[in-house]
């Protein structure tokens, strides 16, 4: 599960009724499991996520690789970060007539009329990586624990600064996950001798984090650090923060591509000090793994959790920068 990563950006979509994203594959729309020629049954699967982006390209690629070894069908299309649009996706994987959906929703709070849209439709629901809004109404979910991954970044900032200090928090209010990510980074180091001097949405993307972290440090003269939901959000911050000549630190979530190539140019003395790994991989294959055994009629655990861990400088070289974990 440990490999070290290059930079991997965007995959955008270009219209609702195209199957989009890498490695996606679009199915025939002519109905649900059929049988394939040597008897077995076939199932087509919906996929979307809240935005493109390199993190959920992985998650995809490891439902599409269970899924395609099995001999079935997956159908991809990332959800533009907006609900109405993702809304619209969810009814068109409905007339496809998908057998199941993973969903990660663009907007939590938003996630409602498209889970029933599933539920009145009879079709099952792997929810990933960020929650809906009732979590009664899917069949699993799979995710990394978010308020652990916090934690994690947290933990790195005090072992790293534990005489304390000022920290800012470029969060994104529209994600579950994220908001966890930020509590538990927050509950860590507001334990340890630091305050929490402002908390700002980045939009979870490189252009917003680059804004919002120009504007922190205009207003911030003397933060030690900055914690970003994401790797992506902290692009951006980390180009504000080199552009402007600072040492503020910067602690993150995902150990993507992104910060792990950041880590290893830089080396100790970079600022880039930590981001909490998760396996958007291992996300993807088990929420596969989950969407068979619901298919087959077996149990399932209602919320499944993939491990997260601490990818640092200083034990960077046991990872994979050229791709995610």
């Amino acid at each position: 599960m440990k490999k070290r990563l290059l930079s991997v950006l965007l995959c955008v979509t270009v219209a609702a009724a195209l199957v989009i994203g890498c490695g996606s594959k679009s199915g025939d729309s002519e109905g649900t499991t059929k049988a394939s020629d040597d008897g077995k049954k076939t199932y087509k699967f919906g996929f979307t996520e809240m935005s493109a982006g390199s993190f959920f390209d992985a998650c995809y690629e490891g439902a599409a690789g269970v899924i395609e070894a099995n001999g079935d069908t997956i159908v991809h299309v990332e959800g533009k970060a907006d609900s109405t649009y993702q809304l619209g996706v969810i009814e068109d994987f409905i007339a496809q007539g998908c057998d199941l959906v993973f969903y990660n929703p663009s907007d939590a709070s938003a996630s409602a009329a498209a889970v029933k849209a599933l539920n009145d439709a009879g079709i099952p629901i792997v929810n990933f990586d960020s929650a809906v809004s009732d979590l009664s109404k899917v069949d699993c979910f799979v995710v990394s624990d978010s308020y652990s991954c916090g934690q994690i970044a947290g933990e790195e900032l005090v072992k790293n600064h534990p005489e304390g200090g000022k920290v800012a928090v470029l969060d994104f209010p529209a994600s579950a996950a994220a908001a966890d990510r930020a509590k538990g980074f927050i509950d860590t180091v507001t334990e340890n001798g630091f305050e929490v001097v402002a908390q700002m949405d980045a939009g979870a993307k490189p252009e917003k984090g680059l804004t919002v972290m120009e504007d922190l440090i205009q207003a911030h003269s003397d933060l030690v650090a900055v914690f970003c939901i994401n790797d992506e959000c902290a692009q951006g911050a980390y180009s504000a923060i080199t552009a402007a000549g600072e040492k503020i630190e910067i602690y993150s979530v995902n150990a993507g591509p992104e910060a792990k190539a950041a880590m290893t140019s830089d080396g100790v003395d970079g600022i880039w000090k930590c981001s909490a790994a998760q396996s958007p991989i291992g996300i993807g294959q088990k929420s596969a793994e989950v969407a068979y055994k619901i298919l087959n009629g077996e149990e399932v655990e209602k919320e499944v959790q993939i491990a997260s861990f601490a990818v640092t400088p200083e034990n960077i070289e046991e990872y994979n920068d050229s791709d995610w974990q």
